[in-house]
């Protein structure tokens, strides 16, 4: 989550500025944005276009028929895309990766092939979402891998007490990126980065990566892990798709947010990239709406996704993570508050959107029938 007022805007972006965005992109649609090379990749996968995908989370989600509940949600709705934990401080399935084995970190709660394949069978696209350097397990498994507290000496936790693992030690780009190929390889249509960034939240001044930190080095480093990520699948002859889930908030900034994460620098390693603008995670006045943002949802929705389509040409390389759940002390989302979103990103031209609900508990009234 990102504390608000963390990242300073020098000016506010109003929706008359992001209808006319829009509508220069649609117009000049250059197809600049996200796009990996894919030529080596052979035939593609199927994948629907555009993917309208809810999250499955299994540490809530954690028996076979809950599973089949939201297969099931998806039959009946405009739904048409699930995306799952393979790891999330433990891997959540029986993985052959030796690093994560010697940290104590596998913890298998699911069978992914077989959720791949019911998958398949419903004409679901399935989504293989990939923590990668908050991993409080490997960290305190492995404190030479970890980032460090330069008062303590001990490990660096962030402010909801988790360890992180170093994004400089190239050894976990390739224990991380073993992964990608080894879910890539149970069937998963696409691998989606998370968390492919430095930290943001508690005494960030006591960070000690054992090396000097400027935001070349971070953005370097976020950027040449992903691309090997993606080297590694068409090494592997695997025509599995690539995301990447980044901070709203660097659609509308040209740094790296201090955080690693450059859009244009990542864009090219990536099918498609996967900004978090849920309305409740920007500070008030960000963005030209009255209010908090969390009040306007579609209007939030609207001048992000413009705001990315005149960034990249297009808008149909962005598939925003929408917000379906409600944060304390903001005005609870309901079914108005999400449908608003979708609506949102539907009429920006995005390639989908995806709901975040920790909880699972996604309201149907918000979604259209299926067709």
């Amino acid at each position: 989550m990102v504390t608000p007022g963390a990242f300073p805007l020098t000016s506010s972006f109003s929706r008359r500025q992001a209808l006319a965005a829009t509508a220069t992109a649609l117009a000049l649609s250059t197809g600049a944005g996200p796009r990996r090379d894919t030529a080596a990749r052979g035939s593609e996968t199927r994948f629907p276009d555009p993917v309208r995908a809810i999250y499955l989370n299994p540490r809530v989600t954690t028996t076979w028929d809950g599973f089949l509940r939201l297969v099931d949600l998806i039959d009946r709705t405009e739904l048409n895309g699930m995306v799952i934990d393979i790891k999330e401080d433990e891997v959540l399935y029986a993985t052959e990766v030796p690093l994560f084995g010697r940290s104590g970190s596998v913890a298998p709660v699911y069978d992914p092939a077989a959720m791949v394949e019911t998958l398949r069978e419903h004409g679901i696209a399935s989504i293989a979402r990939l923590v990668v350097f908050k991993d409080p397990i490997v960290a305190a498994a492995n404190p030479g891998l970890a980032v460090r507290d330069s008062v303590t000496g001990g490990l660096w936790y962030d402010m909801n007490g988790y360890a992180w693992v170093n994004p400089f030690d190239e050894s976990l780009w390739d224990a991380n990126a073993a992964l990608a190929v080894e879910a890539a390889a149970l069937g998963f249509d696409e691998i989606q980065l998370d968390y492919v960034r430095f930290p943001t939240d508690g005494d960030l001044t006591r960070m000690d990566f054992g090396r000097p930190i400027t935001e070349t080095a971070r953005t370097e480093t976020i950027t040449d892990f992903s691309a090997l990520c993606s080297e590694r699948l068409l090494d592997a002859g695997l025509s599995t798709r690539m995301a990447a889930d980044i901070f709203g908030y660097t659609l509308f900034v040209p740094g790296d947010l201090g955080i690693g994460q450059n859009a244009d620098s990542l864009a090219p390693h990536f099918d498609v990239l996967c900004p978090m603008v849920y309305p409740s995670h920007f500070p008030e006045g960000s963005i030209d709406v009255p209010g908090h943002p969390n009040d306007s949802p579609y209007e939030t929705i609207e001048i992000s996704m413009a705001v990315g389509a005149d960034r990249f040409g297009v808008a149909t390389g962005l598939r925003p993570w929408l917000q379906a759940f409600s944060l304390p002390g903001m005005t609870p989302y309901g079914t108005d508050h999400v449908r608003a979103q979708i609506d949102a990103a539907d009429a920006a031209g995005t390639g989908g959107w995806m709901l975040w609900d920790p909880d699972n508990a996604y309201d149907e009234a918000a979604l259209r029938p299926s067709r």
